[in-house]
């Protein structure tokens, strides 16, 4: 549901319905969206306004956040190990380490606004590291850091904040300046999204008022424990970090083992514990604080999983450094894992373009869903039995594809559909069935009506 709606509050910004701080669903139900804040929304209209309005365009979007947030992870590594050449060049290791992680794979195919507020997250720690561990125009790159922060918690709210503690955290853990610096930087860095937000709301007072009724409608039910608790133990979450990070502790396991067997000498002596412990920190920042609430889900903990990918990355940067270090590229082994590994990228690649146009779930669905928008205009709305309410899939592909609202509460609406597996005396007596063929419903229209 989460991502569907998502893209249709967005494809409906896109075509002029609803506004940047005040986007619109459908005109039954969250006339205004208030779920979430808009920055998500605002982004995707754009790329509908570019490329059209094709399925394709939201996964391009989710397909470039993806590559992106891996092009930062990239950097954060290059930006750690910039004294280590050799570490350095093997920043595909928490790149690997991100990528084998099971929820990733689910966030990005499923378009949730995480994968927007993982990107600005990762870009701020970025610009943490170029100022805290390379001394690289400090003060510039903690704004710049401020600002990604500010954009990640406009993409989803107070969650997307986690990386105002890095500052504080790199103290912690190096104690490489002051006391008094620590405060001074983690003050202009806390300060930063705040002072972006103050601005807006000068700017426009109006967006205060957005805000608060966000805050209050969204935060305030998830805090107080309503129907969108999803469990009833708050440790739950935790758990699921662990799970989906078993992957990545099974790699870490394999390269210690293969490194302690090849019995190699060390070049570079030097375990990386503090570089590994601050973005555990971080990690931990942005993941342990979704325990206050009995609302959780997998994909919310996204956000944080790069930082743990760079803990992992970090305690094993030496032994893969040297076992990387000993392959010897021109023997022919090594030449036949890259063939190997070439087709099967080439092969991924082939698969993936052959199921193009291809329905992976609700294929009924979906084809009445098409159906139904060559009979009815747009911006109608089309009467369904309560029942059907519940359907968010079947409301949201309405609105995605034809900006048709679904009208459970009356019965003057022009047209009308249910479900065939449902009871037929559910049907209004005003409708008589229209002659369209479908698979998942039966779609009615008022009698004497053309």
């Amino acid at each position: 549901m989460d991502g569907m709606l998502y893209i249709s509050v967005s494809k409906n910004l896109a075509d002029g319905m609803g506004t940047f701080w005040e986007p619109h669903f459908s005109k039954t139900v969250m006339t205004v969206f208030r779920e979430q804040p808009p920055l998500y929304f605002g982004m995707l209209a754009i790329f509908f306004k570019v490329f059209g309005s094709s399925m394709y365009v939201e996964r391009l979007y989710c397909f470039i956040c993806f590559v992106l947030t891996l092009i930062y992870i990239h950097k954060i590594w290059k930006t750690i190990f910039y004294k280590e050449e050799i570490i350095a060049k093997n920043s595909w290791l928490p790149v690997l380490f991100f990528a084998s992680i099971p929820v990733c794979f689910w966030a990005y195919a499923n378009h949730v606004e995480e994968t927007v507020m993982t990107l600005f997250a990762t870009m701020s720690v970025y610009y943490l590291s170029k100022a805290l561990f390379k001394n690289e125009r400090l003060v510039f790159n903690i704004l710049l850091a401020g600002i990604c922060v500010f954009l990640s918690s406009l993409t989803k709210g107070i969650q997307g904040m986690f990386p105002m503690g890095g500052v504080f955290l790199f103290w912690l853990v190096k104690k490489e300046f002051t006391f008094k610096k620590n405060v001074i930087y983690s003050i202009l860095l806390v300060a930063t999204p705040f002072l972006i937000y103050g601005l807006f709301i000068l700017a426009n007072p109006h967006i205060f008022e957005v805000i608060k009724l966000y805050l209050e409608n969204r935060l305030g039910i998830a805090f107080k424990g309503t129907m969108h608790n999803t469990t009833d133990n708050r440790f739950e979450i935790m758990v699921r970090l662990f799970t989906e990070l078993i992957p990545m502790l099974s790699l870490m396991l394999i390269a210690f083992l293969v490194h302690k067997k090849s019995n190699q000498n060390s070049t570079v002596n030097r375990v990386y514990k503090t570089e590994a412990l601050w973005f555990l920190l971080i990690g931990l920042s942005g993941s342990v604080p979704l325990m206050s609430t009995l609302e959780q889900r997998g994909f919310y903990l996204l956000t944080s999983l790069p930082f743990f990918a760079l803990a992992g990355a970090t305690l094993v940067a030496n032994p893969i450094a040297q076992l990387v270090e000993s392959i010897q590229t021109s023997n022919k082994s090594f030449k036949f894992t890259k063939w190997v590994m070439a087709i099967v990228i080439i092969g991924s690649t082939a698969y993936t373009l052959s199921c193009m146009g291809k329905a992976k779930r609700d294929k009924e669905m979906l084809h009445d869903v098409y159906a139904l928008g060559t009979v009815i205009p747009r911006g109608e709305k089309l009467g369904i039995p309560l029942q059907m309410w519940e359907k968010w899939n079947f409301q949201t592909y309405m609105v995605r594809f034809n900006y048709i609202s679904l009208d459970a509460y009356t019965t003057t609406n022009k047209f009308f559909a249910i479900d065939k597996e449902l009871s037929k005396e559910l049907i209004p007596p005003s409708y008589e069935l229209y002659p369209l063929k479908t698979e998942y419903l039966d779609l009615y229209i008022l009698k004497n009506k053309q």
